[in-house]
């Protein structure tokens, strides 16, 4: 049984937390074992999750207050418990636990970049570079959940070379396969039934840049008159985003769900999916919506790494009516179960992502 201990931040629903609990739904939990060491002081709906698989919860002391207190907690943590394997989520600053592992003599040391994310200032910048040379340093592997993402955290060069790769936050691609019966009565739930519905699923936050789907809505309403944005998530914009269509009178045609966790299905009552992110580590819920076979439209911020769906459109978020544009090409839409078999095709599906992490732990600690 290789035992592998994931530090991360928090653990609530989406984020970080979500692609371990995915990994470990579908890894081989008779031979690899996860468990979980948080710096939020709440155990949040992916533990729970984690837990209820068989993951142990443990709490670490921020590194903010005192990088001597985390080390010594780390150190006690991994002298206990035995673990084969580090595996650290904490982008430019996961070398401080990784080195506290190499002297713990961990075998199997993984940095995870999950943003691409800018940094700003003299300050951020060099911590990225130092983050760049000591992760690589510390670790037997580092790991971008896109290629963007890994070099953001690592630098260009690292990603090219030996100890680097790309491991994508795949998804359960025959979870959101389309099915016509689920898309009819979910549009009859949401009252959307003789609509053409713009999906969004996310965190309603700065960088998702949600506001830009309600600035475009009365340019497609002149186009498509019975138009309708449905948006699943919350965040610390929700507030703000419904205060807007107050303002905007958008209120017959916008749907604000708030957290749902039957996305599953409301990809199903889509048309189009809107993803205007100003930056995105790797678009999960993009996947998701190709893998239902919607058509995808993404701000030219985000990765390249979806370009392969014949479906999938880049654009200027300085080039509203191009966003407008795109939406209309797909009032009618005859393809989407042919399409939505391009995930998978590409690598994305989760049971193939899930076989490279095993094989890496595999590789590492034998």
């Amino acid at each position: 049984m290789i035992r592998v201990l994931h530090i991360m931040g928090c653990s609530d629903a989406g984020g970080i937390s979500s692609v371990v609990l995915n990994f470990y739904r579908f890894i081989d939990r008779s031979e690899i074992h996860f468990d979980i060491a948080l710096t939020v002081p709440e155990i949040g709906q992916n533990a729970k999750a984690l837990q209820e698989l068989g993951a142990d919860i443990y709490f670490l002391p921020l590194k903010s207050e005192g990088i001597g207190t985390f080390r010594k907690a780390l150190s006690e943590l991994l002298a206990e418990e035995k673990y084969d394997a580090v595996h650290v989520h904490e982008n430019e600053t996961s070398y401080v636990a990784l080195q506290i592992a190499k002297q713990m003599g961990i075998p199997c040391r993984l940095a995870h970049s999950h943003t691409s994310s800018p940094y700003e200032g003299l300050k951020s910048e060099l911590r990225r570079l130092s983050g760049c040379v000591l992760n690589y340093h510390f670790a037997t592997h580092v790991i971008g959940c896109g290629q963007k993402a890994g070099e953001r955290v690592f630098g260009k060069w690292n990603m090219r070379r030996p100890k680097a790769l790309v491991l994508p936050n795949a998804v359960e691609t025959e979870r959101f396969a389309y099915n016509e019966q689920v898309r009819r009565e979910a549009r009859a739930e949401l009252d959307v039934t003789d609509c053409f519905v713009i999906g969004m699923v996310g965190r309603l936050s700065e960088e998702k840049n949600n506001m830009y789907a309600l600035d475009l809505m009365p340019r497609i309403l002149q186009v498509i008159p019975n138009a309708v944005l449905v948006v699943a998530g919350n965040g610390p914009d929700e507030e703000k985003f419904r205060t807007k269509i107050k303002e905007m009178q958008l209120e017959r045609y916008v749907r604000q769900l708030g957290r749902r966790s039957d996305v599953d299905r409301l990809y199903q009552a889509f048309d189009v999916y809107l993803l205007p992110s100003f930056t995105e580590g790797f678009p999960v819920a993009a996947v998701e919506a190709m893998s239902s076979g919607l058509p995808v439209l993404l701000s030219d911020a985000i990765t390249r790494e979806l370009a392969f769906g014949t479906a999938v459109t880049y654009l200027s978020l300085d080039e509203p009516d191009t966003w407008v544009q795109a939406v209309l090409c797909w009032v009618r839409d005859e393809n989407r179960v042919q399409r939505q078999q391009e995930p998978k095709q590409h690598g994305l599906d989760i049971r193939v992502a899930v076989k490279r992490l095993e094989q890496l732990y595999q590789e590492v600690v034998q």
